[in-house]
């Protein structure tokens, strides 16, 4: 039996395999960016997705945990999972992760210390090694009073562009050996 984290694995591959269709360019001055989201749930973040030029797929088969694995313009790629559901579907929380292949070339302390580095460079978004040893990221956003759809498209694009530093900046000098 496939364990749960292996098939988002899988199926977040799958997103990013997918061609890219042509995709729209994101436009901050929409007026549909000013309107305000009641809640977190595939209606309200798909078409968010969709409007930065994201793919992705609804993996989540528990109604009260709603999952969507993407893969951003960037091609860096996440797993989105909506919690504190209601009985309808809105969402008031909503945390994006993104997770590397252990890095094999860098002691634990070294991996600390990069990670801690790069924790102090940025705030936007938190780096950690998972309990599997994995590298990763993440980022939690609540709409208790809503969330303006605009900011919700910034935050997307930022934790991508986060995902992409941290690829570059922390993990790929890691990978290397001898560095």
């Amino acid at each position: 039996m496939m364990s749960a984290a292996l098939s988002v694995l899988i199926l977040a591959a799958n997103v990013s395999a997918v061609p890219p269709a042509a995709l729209p360019r994101w436009n901050p001055k929409a007026p549909e960016n000013t309107a305000v989201l009641p809640a977190f749930s595939y209606a309200t973040v798909e078409p968010v997705l969709t409007g930065i030029g994201a793919r992705f797929r609804r993996t989540g088969t528990d109604p009260a945990r709603p999952q969507i694995a993407v893969t951003f313009p960037n091609n860096r790629t996440a797993l989105i999972s909506l919690g504190n559901c209601d009985a309808q579907g809105a969402c008031k929380s909503l945390g994006m992760q993104s997770y590397w292949t252990r890095i094999a070339n860098s002691s634990p302390e070294k991996t600390a210390d990069a990670i801690a580095g790069f924790n102090q460079r940025y705030s936007f978004a938190k780096a950690f090694v998972a309990a599997d040893g994995r590298p990763a990221l993440q980022r939690y956003l609540t709409a208790d009073y809503g969330f303006i759809r605009g900011n919700l498209a910034v935050n997307f694009l930022v934790f991508a562009s986060q995902a992409d530093q941290f690829a570059t900046q922390v993990l790929k000098p890691l990978e290397t050996p001898g560095k």
